[in-house]
């Protein structure tokens, strides 16, 4: 393949994308176009200074709507007539749809493809309004070719009448490298003789996180505890759950090295989420050789074989049943993590851009 050049719309840079964006920089010329730098629920920091990529943040306003807030970025027009691009590829970010439309709207203009990156999945929780489903409508019957997240965002896609030969489905993957080494050990952080259940994310009422609390203080015995790493709106009242239950703890959002001893300290890792696109804290800790316990409205079950458990939604009985069978068992653990180390191994960054690069290639077509 020649070097196309590439324009990407993205929302905001994150830390695991950055290695995928400057491996696929290898290959074609890209651009990458952020349409905000931060998000309110986005707590690491990122310095693009020293970034191989060329890049640029569009100058952004919130537009707060009933129900939702919208990223308007009003001088995207006129910076794209600046630039060339052989394809463009956008994110399907609803909250972010003026840049998207804006993009398609001038790719169709020039009569260049235009590809859409999306992690769209169907759950109780969130399938779509009728602003967003009408904006999906539009925009797929003007999007040459498809990017998925993995099997259940492709599976989004086809229920809404996208051929499968569209659609190349990617994986989504943590960077080897920005996985730190432990900073403490489990006798640092008081866990000594401990079996420890480890979550990891933000605080709010998508991620289920009373579910998981519930089901705990169902089945634990003195010994066990349950480890809430992060941070959000609901703490307090997660806190106020636990009053009194010396067993539950919350170290706050933990970054790097921090973050990795809670992982490597811990027995196994639950994601008790009712809706996520994918849940990149699962790649996480079955990097650390954990097993997983997570929902079935998590696009990243597809990664949940004999490694662990997919229970329903907001079943706290189904949970708890899991979290006891783990518990119980130190021997089906050890089995269960060493699988989740096998199954992850091929989730790098050189899948993430060969997906890319296969994208590129068909929407080039």
């Amino acid at each position: 393949m020649n070097s196309p050049a590439v324009l990407l719309l993205t929302n905001t840079p994150t830390p695991y994308r950055l290695p995928v964006f400057a491996e696929l920089a290898k290959h074609v010329d890209l651009t990458v176009l952020y349409c905000e730098s931060k998000q309110p629920d986005r707590f690491w920091q990122i310095d693009l200074s020293h970034t191989p990529i060329a890049h640029a943040y569009l100058p952004s306003r919130a537009l707060r709507l009933p129900g939702i807030t919208l990223t308007v970025n009003p001088d995207f027009a006129r910076r794209l007539g600046h630039l060339h691009f052989d394809i463009a590829i956008a994110g399907e970010n609803f909250t972010h749809f003026p840049a998207v439309i804006t993009l398609n709207q001038v790719a169709q203009r020039r009569k260049k493809p235009f590809a859409l990156w999306s992690g769209s999945i169907d759950t109780a929780y969130a399938s779509g309004n009728l602003l967003s489903n009408l904006y999906r409508r539009w925009l797929y019957g003007r999007t040459k070719a498809f990017l998925t997240y993995g099997a259940a965002a492709s599976q989004f896609l086809q229920r809404r009448g996208v051929p499968a030969d569209r659609i190349v489905t990617s994986r989504q993957v943590v960077p080897a490298e920005q996985i730190a080494l432990p900073a403490q050990s489990r006798e640092e952080l008081g866990l000594a003789n401990k079996q420890v259940v480890l979550y990891v994310g933000y605080l709010n009422s998508r991620k289920g996180v009373p579910t998981l609390l519930q089901a705990f203080q169902q089945v634990a015995q003195e010994n066990d505890r349950l480890v809430l790493v992060g941070d959000g709106p609901e703490k307090a009242a997660l806190q106020q759950m636990a009053a009194g239950d010396e067993r539950i703890q919350f170290p706050g959002y933990l970054e790097g090295a921090k973050k990795s001893s809670w992982y490597a300290a811990s027995d196994l890792f639950v994601l008790p989420t009712r809706h996520d696109p994918w849940g990149l804290v699962v790649n996480e800790a079955m990097s650390f050789g954990l097993p997983i316990i997570t929902t079935e409205a998590a696009g990243c079950a597809e990664l949940i074989q004999e490694n662990g458990f997919i229970v329903p939604v907001d079943d706290v009985n189904a949970m708890a049943a899991a979290l006891n069978e783990l518990l119980k068992d130190p021997t089906k653990r050890r089995q269960m993590g060493q699988l989740s180390l096998e199954y992850i191994a091929p989730y790098t960054v050189d899948a993430a851009c060969e997906a890319f690069l296969q994208l590129i290639q068909q929407a080039l077509k």
